[in-house]
């Protein structure tokens, strides 16, 4: 007899299966495919392809080469003094290996990820694997890619090498502290065929990690100077250099719509030598690396900057303006901070000017490497049949 509150349970159907047939596991079980004829359902293992991977060493637990690494990758100071960048994910180290940058050691967690890996032109390049969860405590990015490279950071020369600039732009960058700015900034001014960025002492470093995740490989095809104090500002600017400043805080002039490029701001006759030049207190001193290098103290003098803060720059619709055909610089400021009055003496010193993009719905700034980009389009539009001609005369020769 049963009690009320037995449970019951009645066989549905009985499976014969054959002593001799082997049930796999479904571990192993990599592919279901299922057949059209009757309900049969078969089970296909595929082929596991060899993986061809260099020769790697296996760090233990207790081997601290890589948190010793990591830790000196992470501060700005001794990264600089080693002159060492850290990169992750396959994508991007295969870029800067493809750019010719020397790759030092790389640290991986699965052999799949190594395999990708591009080692042409390395030599002697340490190959080290490191538990996954060693490498995610290590990793700036949300999910870990499993996979490090560890670079010299390439010098000037070598990028000039590197760079095949289509427009005679030079961006200065001043104030950018924030990564993804900056590594948007040195993507797009890559992509629009810049000669050069300058970054102005003060802004974040271009070869840390977040600044070159966001530049998507625009490091390794244009020439990157850092650091540069604004007494040695001259010593990167040519002559015949034109300041163009992007600032949407000022109105644009009326009638702006100038027909061929002027110089609005030349210096006054007073103010120049018995050679043209402009006179401005300079000196002559050396680098670190010995290099002769020409100091303006006027751009360390708070009395001489009070006359600019005043000063408004003629300011025009920067489609308007017919940009001259070389030796363009043009300095994009913090969104928070503006423009500095450094900027503005050294666009009065130059001719420079400033450009407006005009904005809808109240809306006072855009992003300054957005802006940067729109501006930078526009000069090449503008010189597109210049360099054009010019480089059908070049494979002509």
């Amino acid at each position: 007899m049963y009690s009320k509150n037995t449970l019951r349970r009645n066989a549905l159907r009985v499976l014969n299966v054959p002593s001799n047939e082997l049930v796999q596991e479904e571990s192993f079980i990599k592919k279901i495919k299922i057949k059209n004829e009757g309900s049969t359902v078969g089970f296909v293992k595929e082929k596991e392809t060899e993986l061809i991977v260099p020769p790697y060493e296996k760090l233990e637990k207790n081997d601290s080469r890589f948190t010793k690494t990591l830790t000196m990758l992470k501060n700005k100071k001794l990264r600089q003094r080693k002159g060492k960048m850290l990169i992750e994910g396959k994508r991007l180290i295969n870029d800067a290996i493809d750019a010719g940058i020397e790759l030092k050691t790389i640290y991986f967690s699965r052999e799949k990820d190594l395999a990708d890996i591009k080692f042409k032109f390395q030599n002697d390049v340490e190959i080290l694997k490191v538990f996954y969860k060693t490498m995610q405590l290590w990793s700036e990015l949300h999910t870990c890619p499993g996979i490090m490279g560890v670079f010299n950071r390439p010098t000037v020369e070598r990028l000039h090498l590197l760079a095949e600039p289509v427009i005679p732009v030079t961006l200065l960058c001043d104030n950018i502290r924030d990564p993804g700015n900056l590594g948007s900034i040195i993507r797009n001014a890559a992509a629009a065929g810049c000669e050069n960025i300058l970054l102005t002492k003060g802004c974040v470093d271009p070869w840390e990690h977040k600044v070159l995740r966001a530049g998507c490989g625009g490091h390794f095809r244009i020439p990157i100077i850092t650091d540069i104090e604004w007494t040695h500002i001259s010593n990167y600017i040519s002559k015949e250099t034109t300041i163009f400043i992007a600032d949407n805080s000022s109105d644009i002039e009326a009638g702006s719509f100038t027909p061929e490029f002027i110089n609005y701001d030349e210096a006054p006759e007073e103010d120049r030598n018995e050679d043209g030049e402009v006179e401005v207190k300079k000196y002559v001193t050396k680098n670190e690396f010995e290099q002769a290098v020409s100091v303006d103290e006027t751009y360390n003098e708070q009395t001489e900057l009070e006359k600019y803060e005043d000063i408004d720059l003629p300011c025009y619709l920067y489609s308007s303006i017919q940009f001259p055909t070389k030796n363009i610089v043009l300095y994009i400021g913090g969104e928070t901070h503006g423009v500095d009055a450094r900027a503005v003496k050294l666009a009065c010193d130059y001719g420079g000017k400033k450009v407006k993009i005009p904005l809808e719905n109240n809306m006072e700034s855009l992003n300054s490497s957005f802006a940067m980009t729109v501006i930078l389009y526009e000069i090449k539009r503008q010189l597109g049949e210049h360099y054009v001609l010019k480089t059908e005369e070049i494979k002509c020769n």
